[in-house]
């Protein structure tokens, strides 16, 4: 059964999450996933399901995430980083998650399509041991973590594909990766809608990209503004 994601928001009535919170577990995550446009097989519920355990018990001090509420995680973090499988049809084989944090959206990614080859690049100690730890206890094959600052020198292995959600802006980030990706390869930003601001000053023609996509779109069933920057390098 393949994963399935919604472009628009679900006009299907909800009753479970009117006047009281879902339950969280792996029915209730299933249930908001879907409330948010998200059918996921039940194999990667459950390690979704693992990952979240994982995020609540070691965020004692909310240095990975500033969510609290199970439905706003849901919602901010694991709908947002796999609705964007809507719009790729299929994902370059090698990629790099640049700023992945307490790995958004590089592990929720990597759930949804295990076949990437995916690096996390994450310089801060503490999230760099807390990445490797879900990587260990989840399992995961073809995953790793770069636990240094991207930049043009220390990135030195070749990858086909990019992809950053709201860590700086795109103009900062380009200069980091265009040594290490190969012609033709593209980079993914997620961003929220005042991105609007940054496509209008930005030249990716001088650092040898071009515009390949851009696609703007709302989680389903929430006030949350969201877009997809696709740029590829020439």
């Amino acid at each position: 059964m393949p994963q399935k994601f919604s472009k628009r928001p679900s006009l299907i009535h909800f009753p479970l999450f009117q006047g009281r919170r879902a339950t969280p577990s792996v029915k209730g995550l299933k249930q908001l996933l879907e409330y948010h446009g998200v059918v996921l097989q039940q194999e990667t519920l459950e390690q979704l399901w693992a990952y979240h355990q994982l995020l609540r018990e070691h965020n004692k001090d909310q240095d990975l995430t500033r969510l609290n509420a199970f439905e706003t995680i849901v919602e901010r973090h694991y709908a947002d980083c796999t609705l964007i499988n809507a719009y790729v049809p299929k994902w370059p084989k090698r990629m790099i998650d640049v700023g992945s944090g307490a790995g958004f959206p590089g592990i929720p990614l990597k759930l949804v399509n295990p076949e990437i080859r995916l690096t996390l690049c994450e310089p801060r100690p503490n999230r760099i041991e807390f990445l490797n730890l879900v990587i260990r206890e989840l399992g995961l094959q073809g995953i790793d973590v770069f636990g240094h600052k991207v930049t043009s020198r220390s990135l030195t292995f070749p990858v086909e594909g990019v992809i950053s959600r709201a860590f700086e802006k795109i103009e900062l980030t380009l200069p980091r990766i265009q040594k290490a990706l190969v012609p033709g390869g593209k980079a993914y930003f997620m961003k929220g809608p005042a991105v609007q601001e940054e496509l209008a000053t930005l030249h990716p023609e001088d650092f040898g990209f071009k515009l390949a996509g851009k696609y703007f779109y709302r989680i389903p069933q929430s006030t949350q503004d969201r877009a997809l920057i696709v740029l590829e390098k020439e």
